[in-house]
């Protein structure tokens, strides 16, 4: 694709330096891990799209649902938020639904900013579980009609049902309403003892399925558990006026009929901007260009590194006890915390933590995550706090004159997480280096 727009470019008079300056966007679902996000970036890398050297500014990501409240809010007309108001993006898309809340805030210059302002959700819910319910009911009509094999058994041919399930999937399921009946021809390839079978609907070889058990046998169980997960969020909001519907799913003419039943009577809108399965790739766009729009996200996880606190004879285990040489008692393994779960974070947030490091030795630090409720103690891993490693930070020692072994040296760690990528930094006498971050595999 990329050399496709490369040669598009070139024609159209642009320098021949423009590969060098394009910056690439790149979406990724709101339920990544860390780990699968460098996963994506390195991915890019080994295809050629930027260099190990790039400034890392070149490939940025974003998560889906925060794209796609960019789309909104650039190609909406019923985008007319206030300051404080809050609004929900519902991105459905064909395995999951990811939703997210944002308030919306204007600054002395008129400027709007999106500050996430509760925890982000998502779920296994989308519309790949309506083909699976109608792949159901599609086989046991079928298996009245069909005439059994050799041995007894009703076999269905792969290729007409699959032929028969693409036409539900690409025709029928994005234009049900609830006002009409769907009806199924049958292909050639289906061996059947009659054409016709009132019994399930069938009349010379076509099948109708009525709305009604469309509704209540394929749509409803999946929607019902999205209009559950916009609730479940909803609990945790103050103000809000709006739910957009984004993604493939999004665009659902009875999702939206039922979301509207679902919310309207409170006051809440429920928008459906044009073309919302395009919405989180043309906000990726919109993100590339003003990538300070979203000022505030909500960490998922705490994150933290291993510290050793005074000892607490009441809570600690021996087995973390450790007695230094000035005699202190102190236990090992602690979780000292850096970003808080849910406590929303800023954009530019910069946790700073100063040690001394003694020459010529490098030093490294591990940073620790966990998605328990309440704050870890220890960064070893139990039933109540499933922490873990996220990474590793390599901090190697530069050359510095007029140092000798064993000397002390400052340093100054900076970590960013208000970004959608960590990032670390390490100041070592006034200079400042970009921190290598080895991300443990999931």
């Amino acid at each position: 694709m990329f050399t496709y727009v490369k040669t598009y470019m070139n024609q159209k008079g642009f320098s021949n330096d423009f590969e060098k300056k394009a910056r690439f966007c790149i979406t990724v679902p709101a339920m990544w891990s860390d780990q699968a996000k460098q996963i994506m970036r390195n991915a890019a890398i080994q295809a050629k799209l930027i260099h190990l050297t790039d400034h890392r500014d070149r490939l940025m990501l974003i998560s889906e649902p925060e794209a796609a409240a960019l789309y909104c809010e650039r190609t909406c007309d019923k985008f007319d938020m206030k300051h404080g108001d809050e609004f929900m993006i519902c991105d459905a898309g064909g395995g999951t639904v990811d939703l997210i809340v944002f308030r919306l805030e204007k600054g002395l210059d008129g400027k709007t900013v999106f500050r996430e302002s509760t925890k982000g959700l998502g779920e296994t819910c989308g519309s790949m579980f309506i083909d699976l319910n109608f792949r159901k009911l599609l086989r046991k009509r079928l298996k009245k009609v069909l005439r059994p094999s050799a041995n007894g058994k009703v076999e269905i041919p792969s290729a007409p049902f699959e032929h028969m399930m693409d036409v539900f999937v690409d025709s029928s399921k994005p234009l049900f309403d609830n006002t009409d009946d769907i009806y199924c021809s049958l292909p050639m390839g289906f061996d059947l003892l009659r054409k016709t079978d009132p019994s399930i609907g069938l009349d010379e070889g076509t099948i109708t399925f009525t709305k009604e058990e469309i509704k209540k046998n394929v749509f409803d169980p999946v929607i019902q558990r999205v209009i559950g997960l916009c609730r479940q969020l909803q609990k945790d909001t103050t103000n809000l006026k709006a739910i957009f519907m984004v993604g493939g799913f999004g665009s659902s003419a009875y999702l939206y009929q039922q979301m509207v039943k679902e919310f309207s009577p409170e006051g809440i809108k429920i928008i459906q901007p044009d073309r919302p399965e395009m919405a989180v790739a043309r906000g990726a766009v919109i993100f590339g260009l003003n990538p300070t729009k979203i000022a505030t996200r909500i960490p998922r996880l705490w994150y933290g590194i291993k510290s050793a606190y005074p000892f607490d004879y009441e809570m600690d285990p021996d087995e973390y006890k450790v007695i230094r040489p000035d005699g202190s008692v102190r236990c090992d393994n602690r979780f000292s915390t850096f970003v808080e779960r849910g406590k929303p974070l800023d954009l530019d947030s910069c946790i700073v933590r100063h040690f001394t490091i003694y020459a010529p030795h490098k030093t490294a630090c591990s940073i620790f995550a966990s998605d328990s409720e309440t704050e870890p103690r220890y960064v070893v891993p139990s039933p109540h706090n499933n922490v873990k490693k996220v990474f590793d930070c390599d901090i190697p020692m530069p050359h510095l004159p007029n140092i000798k072994h064993g000397d002390p040296i400052p340093l100054t760690i900076k970590m960013y997480f208000g970004e959608n990528e960590h990032r670390v930094e390490a100041v070592i006498n006034d200079v400042t280096y970009n921190v290598s971050c080895k991300f443990e595999v999931e």
